[in-house]
């Protein structure tokens, strides 16, 4: 009888093939594959998103800021002007903008002036200020001159008592109907260049009546812009985009200033059209 022969367990150890090795790494890379696409895409949408806010709120703000300026015009004072030097376009409206109003018991229309009564109010402060009477055109509210529509407000005039003092002396050419009169600043500017393509607002100019565009201080030298937004185009996909429309009033309707501004961040534009009524009686 042949003796049983006893057979040792082997010890095998468990592992992964090549094969699942390489299918592992597969599947793991097209999880992480289409998780970074889904993150990038997240975060592409977040950025494209915070940037049409941010443009969207700078058009915005811009636009908000000169149609509370520009509501304020004298009437009759709007003066569009385009040019174009070196290649650079410049878009600007210019205006009056009115800081008084009050009425006038006389005034001095068949002679020259350093006064005149009127109904009192609360005086202007600091600052350089003209009196308007009757402002029924724009051209002759930029061409100063005695006789004329603008002179030239003293800070001395005891306006608490009705006083209104001019210097120099001055001769007005048309009374009011109402006997009203304007008492405005220095005429503000908003312009547009395709240059830097940027909106600036300018003032403390003084009457430019060569209408220039950018506005001009009396010596020839540009007036100093103060900047409102960046971005903002006079082009618009190769088509020219016209800012500022004015349409005059009438007796049935008051006159309208319509904006129309185009920014671009990045490819992306965003386009504001805003309408502004202005006083219409002067």
């Amino acid at each position: 009888m042949m003796p049983e022969t006893l057979c040792k367990p082997h010890n095998r150890q468990s592992g992964f093939s090549l094969i699942e090795l390489v299918v592992v790494i597969t599947i793991l890379g097209l999880i992480a594959a289409g998780t970074a696409i889904y993150i990038v895409q997240t975060t592409q949408a977040y950025s494209d998103s915070a940037r049409r806010d941010q443009i969207t709120s700078l058009a915005r703000t811009a636009t908000e800021r000169v149609v509370r300026e520009v509501r304020n015009a004298l009437p009759n004072s709007i003066r569009l002007t385009t040019t174009t030097t070196a290649g650079v376009t410049t878009a600007c409206i210019e205006f009056f903008p009115v800081v008084r109003a009050s009425a006038y018991t006389d005034l001095p229309l068949t002679a020259a002036s350093t006064s005149f009564p009127a109904v009192p109010f609360t005086g202007p402060g600091g600052g350089t200020f003209h009196i308007v009477v009757y402002p029924y055109a724009p051209a002759p509210l930029y061409n100063t001159g005695s006789p004329g529509q603008v002179a030239d407000f003293d800070p001395a005039s005891n306006t608490a008592a009705g006083e209104v003092l001019l210097n120099p002396a001055h001769q007005f050419t048309f009374a009011s109907s109402r006997q009203r009169f304007f008492l405005v600043a220095d005429p503000v500017s908003f312009c547009i260049d395709d240059g830097n393509n940027q909106l600036n607002r300018y003032a403390d100019y003084g009457i430019d009546a060569s209408a220039s565009a950018p506005p001009e201080l009396t010596t020839g030298v540009p007036a100093t812009p103060a900047l409102l937004a960046d971005d903002i185009y006079l082009q618009d996909n190769a088509t020219a985009v016209t800012p500022f429309t004015y349409t005059p009033g009438s007796l049935s309707r008051a006159a309208v200033v319509k904006l129309d501004f185009r920014f671009m961040q990045d490819g992306e534009w965003v386009r504001l059209q805003q309408e502004v009524q202005l006083r219409n009686a002067p």
